[in-house]
């Protein structure tokens, strides 16, 4: 039980981290929603899945 605590404890810290290094660079809140408008083609085909297959969108139910 104490390596699941840790580990949720660790992944805490870090994502502190990484939102105190992006807020630097996200002024607005369209660099947040968009991200600055420099996301490659790849990055833009993987986020938009991501959210169809993750959303619970399926054609055919509501």
């Amino acid at each position: 039980m104490d390596v699941i605590w840790t580990t949720i404890g660790i992944y805490m810290v870090a994502m502190l981290g990484v939102s105190a290094y992006a807020r630097k660079y996200v002024k607005t809140s369209a660099d947040f929603l968009l991200a600055g408008r420099r996301l490659g083609l790849g990055l833009t085909v993987g986020t938009l899945a991501a959210t169809h297959y993750g959303g619970g969108f399926h054609p055919g139910r509501s």
